[in-house]
């Protein structure tokens, strides 16, 4: 029914989309930050005489600041997006800044926002070839290191490197390369161990299709069957009965359209049950609070009588909460322009090779199996590459790190959690797992209606952070600060 290449450009889509929310009312004030810019090596593993460079975007806060010298200093490893997206929806951020009178760093990802090595050329296929995550971690590292050579009262300062989605990979991956640098590492929501052989391929789906049945197993029940349904229709002919159940913008007629009109109802739950907050959110398209519940309603009403027609309802609680659409291009959904979705999907293409797949028995989607040789097909034709599906094991060690001072939280409610780091590896590679908690709704701004486990989740973090910073006070004879 639907390719597997469209399902994994959709798995590369779900790590960026949480991340580009923004709250619809209005959240505490953010505090204000100084954009400023680093002149960085463009390759840090060619040694020529005159290398290249490229100007590298950071926003630096200095509200929380207590100014005593080496204080702690707050890292936000920009993933793969405007840094602007994470600074607006990284709160909690803010409020262990305050805790520990931190400096703090939004750093930019090369090749994303405004960073980028080659302006307008830089998404070639030859441009990217510097586009890696060793190579956005040496980033890092010599960003880090210019900061505090330059800011006396920064010069000990324990570094913190916290990041959500592929920015907590980042940041996991940061302590366990760069740990003289980088004295402890906040991962929200990182599906570090995604990869096929290490966690179910099957996972992501699964959990989607959980919460959805745990509101009521006839929701999931009937999403799942409306797939059969409107093949059959396709098959009977029935396409002008299709396009006017679905109000499509033009006629559907082909196994292409249907293909098209799957994914757009996939994408349209699992956004939902990734973005499943207690309140209302706004990306580009409006979302009520606990958007999984609210498109439950209209299948749980009307889908014994019109079950495609409810399905449609219950999709359009995403895609048409505004009520003002009249139609709906199924074959063209626009992202945000802070998405960088060229790049990222350059970035699956090399190591980043995440095994998210459909089965039709865990999960309430057509059967989609993991296929590698799609996978390979589709990346040589779009970019000329082939995956290294392997690599970011070989590198990082995946589940077998050898590492410390790792927090790796995740939300039940979250799809990706499922290949993210879910029972503690030893005393300080820890996890925390979050009830009724979507995608790194932890590192948002604390809100009214945030679930208990929400809030306790977030005070059991600070408290583990302040551990590591006191032992490393401790440890080195540096006057605590923070004290």
């Amino acid at each position: 029914p639907y390719s597997m290449r469209s399902l994994l450009f959709f798995a590369a889509l779900a790590l960026v989309l949480a991340l580009a929310l923004q709250p619809a009312r209005a959240d505490p004030a953010l505090p204000p930050y100084t954009q400023q810019w680093y002149t960085q090596t463009l390759d840090h593993y060619n040694f020529a005489t005159r290398p290249l460079n490229f100007q590298q975007r950071y926003l630096v806060v200095d509200t929380f600041w207590s100014k005593r010298p080496n204080a702690p200093f707050l890292f936000y490893s920009g993933n793969e997006g405007d840094i602007f997206m994470f600074y607006n929806n990284t709160g909690y951020l803010f409020n262990l800044a305050e805790m520990y009178g931190a400096y703090v760093v939004f750093a930019e990802h090369r090749y994303y926002g405004q960073s980028l090595p080659f302006g307008d050329q830089s998404f070639t296929a030859q441009n990217m070839q510097f586009l890696t995550v060793e190579q956005a971690l040496a980033d890092f590292a010599v960003l880090i290191t210019d900061i505090k050579k330059k800011n006396p009262l920064l010069s000990n300062s324990p570094v913190i490197t916290i990041g959500g989605s592929y920015g907590g990979m980042l940041s996991t991956w940061f302590r366990i390369k760069y740990p003289h640098i980088v004295e402890a590492a906040f991962a929200s929501s990182a599906p570090i161990v995604q990869i096929h052989g290490i966690k179910s391929d099957y996972s992501f789906y699964k959990i989607v299709t959980d919460d959805y049945t745990a509101i009521d197993p006839q929701c999931s029940g009937r999403i799942r069957k409306s797939f059969d349904v409107i093949q059959d229709m396709a098959n009977a002919g029935k396409w002008a009965e299709l396009t006017k159940t679905f109000r499509t913008c033009r006629p559907l007629a082909t196994q292409d359209d249907i293909t098209a009109l799957n994914y757009w109802i996939l994408n349209a739950f699992t956004c939902m049950a990734m973005t499943d907050y207690p309140y209302a959110t706004n990306f580009m398209l409006p979302l009520p609070a606990w958007p999984v519940r609210a498109s439950c309603q209209p299948i749980l009403q009307r889908g014994a009588q019109d079950l495609l027609g409810s399905v449609r309802d219950g999709a359009n609680v995403y895609w048409n909460t505004s009520g003002t659409s009249t139609c709906f291009d199924i074959w063209s959904n626009d992202l945000s322009p802070s998405l960088g979705m060229t790049q990222w999907a350059y970035q699956t293409c090399t190591e980043i090779v995440q095994a998210v797949a459909t089965n039709g028995v865990t999960d309430m989607f057509p059967p989609a199996p993991y296929d590698l040789k799609a996978i390979k097909e589709g990346c040589i034709q779009q970019f000329g590459v082939i995956p290294r599906v392997d690599w970011m094991v070989t590198w990082f060690g995946g589940l077998n790190m050898s590492a410390s001072n790792i927090l790796f939280s995740n939300g039940n409610l979250d799809p990706w959690s499922g290949g993210g780091v879910t029972e503690s590896l030893s005393d300080t590679l820890i996890a925390i797992n979050i009830e009724d908690s979507a995608h790194h709704l932890d590192l948002r701004f604390p809100n009214p209606a945030d679930p208990p486990a929400v809030v306790a989740a977030r005070k059991q973090e600070a408290e583990i952070l302040q551990k590591w910073l006191d032992q490393y006070y401790s440890r080195t004879g540096i006057e605590n600060p923070m004290s």
